[in-house]
């Protein structure tokens, strides 16, 4: 193995008491990752270690997929220590999902919101097509929950699929703040003649907002409703609480659908991968959230000292992830030029408060 895959392994094992053979693949599989920006095994293994043969790696790579079992709530709190101590987290969940021949893989994540992207904590494989469960949810939240005090969310926001009595009751039994974007059509509960939510804002004009005083019943719950008309569509979003903040917290969701976009096309090519097994695909969501996440606190700690730009349409010219993976990527494959550059990096690691301010 490189120097480099010790030096990450040594701030890995920090916060992975696994063997230290494992914690040295985990390290060698991060940094082929970022090199070479897909989850091709075949390429991975080819950045693995230059001083093996290839197809050595790349069996390497099948055994750890095949044998190893990964501790998730470790990888989970690796994760969370890299953030910072706040105690207004948004916390947001939702599914990626696409066919590889006849299978479905279909991915449930929770992840925390920050710098206007999601930080995935927890995952599960999906053994199905189509919407999670409430069970499902409830899991996710609950390992979560192991790890972050509720008292330190200041909500949770989901989109359509993320809905129902049994869902709505639990958020409450956790004392969680929740805004969650119903369907247009669900319908108002309680009165002589049942009627559609969205027949409570038909007036709105193109992006006009309203917030309504009342709590309406919806799904067995009274909660308070927010919308937003758009071009073909409402916007409408349920609270429990805190109704006047519905709709701004409600954008942050957006984060979720940027990390699906930066471990896919924008990142790691995730839908590229062959593997099939749900537990090995899992592990490698694992591998792919490490990388995402140094990726993203590099990208924050270039940025503080060259601030990306601005383009003339008004948003940067790429994001806090990119800048930071091609940051990385540029240093590995430029290594005996830069590795004070990689020591930093790797410092953010051990030390990420030392280095970077929130």
């Amino acid at each position: 193995m490189s120097p480099q895959t010790n030096d990450l392994h040594a701030a890995m094992q920090w916060h992975l008491p696994w063997h230290k053979a494992r914690v040295r693949f985990i390290a060698a599989f991060v940094l082929s990752l970022i090199k070479v920006t897909t989850v091709n095994l075949t390429r991975v293994a080819n950045g693995l270690n230059g001083h093996a043969d290839k197809r050595s790696n790349y069996r390497r790579i099948q055994r750890f997929f095949a044998l190893f079992e990964m501790d998730y709530d470790l990888i989970a709190q690796l994760l969370f220590s890299l953030l910072p101590a706040k105690k207004n987290w948004i916390v947001t969940l939702d599914r990626t999902n696409w066919k590889f021949g006849q299978l479905n893989i279909n991915i449930l994540v929770v992840g925390l919101i920050y710098q206007g992207i999601a930080i995935p904590l927890y995952w599960t494989l999906l053994d199905k097509r189509g919407n999670s469960n409430t069970q499902e949810r409830i899991a996710l939240m609950q390992a979560l929950l192991k790890i972050l005090d509720p008292s330190r969310i200041q909500a949770v926001v989901c989109d359509r699929e993320f809905i129902g009595c049994q869902w709505f009751k639990w958020l409450d039994e956790q004392g969680l703040t929740y805004h969650l974007r119903i369907k247009e059509n669900a319908l108002l509960q309680g009165d002589k003649k049942e009627k559609a939510v969205r027949t409570l804002f038909g007036d709105l004009t193109l992006q006009q907002a309203r917030i309504l005083r009342k709590r309406r019943h919806i799904y067995g719950h009274a909660v308070y409703l927010a919308a937003v008309r758009l071009e073909d569509e409402y916007l409408i979003v349920a609270s429990n609480r805190d109704p006047g903040q519905a709709l701004k917290r409600y954008q942050k969701r957006w984060g979720i659908e940027c990390l699906f976009s930066a471990l896919k096309k924008r990142g790691f090519d995730f839908e590229q991968t062959h593997l099939v097994h749900l537990d090995r695909l899992k592990k490698l969501v694992a591998l792919l959230a490490l990388a995402f996440t140094w990726a993203h606190i590099v990208g924050e700690w270039i940025t503080q000292h060259k601030p990306l730009k601005i383009k003339k349409h008004g948003y940067k010219e790429q994001s806090i992830f990119r800048a930071g993976l091609d940051h990385l990527q540029y240093i590995l494959l430029n290594i005996q030029e830069h590795l004070e550059a990689f020591w930093d990096c790797v410092g953010l690691l051990i030390h990420p408060y030392e280095i970077r301010t929130d």
